[in-house]
């Protein structure tokens, strides 16, 4: 089930975009993925060196219900197709790829730009 769960690094990034909501699962200092009872949040009960997992699907809802941004994966002869906001991110093989893609491609768009 640890594929559910969105990669310590996009985690991580959403922490820093203000992500709070409730998730089954938090990452350790090491990027370790922990999976238990109940439910983590950085308002509750998540340690400032800890961060919170979402399910892609928890990710992908917070960026269309808090930013407006919307993406969708479509699937075009022999490859899977990432769009976010109407713009191709590129081809991917697998849609597991193309998700991740897509959250990439979100986190980049909220992501101040570095002078």
């Amino acid at each position: 089930m640890t594929n559910e769960f969105i990669p310590y690094e996009q985690a991580l990034a959403l922490k820093g975009l203000g992500f709070d909501e409730q998730c089954f699962s938090f990452y350790n200092a090491i990027g370790e993925l922990y999976e238990s009872e109940g439910y983590y949040s950085y308002s509750k009960n998540v340690h400032q060196f800890e961060v919170v997992a979402p399910l892609y699907q928890q990710a992908f809802r917070w960026f269309r219900e808090k930013h407006g941004l919307r993406h969708f994966i479509e699937f075009d002869d022999n490859h899977y197709n990432p769009v976010v906001q109407s713009s191709l991110v590129y081809y991917c093989k697998t849609y597991e790829e193309a998700e991740l893609a897509c959250l990439k491609k979100l986190i980049k768009l909220l992501t101040p730009t570095q002078l």
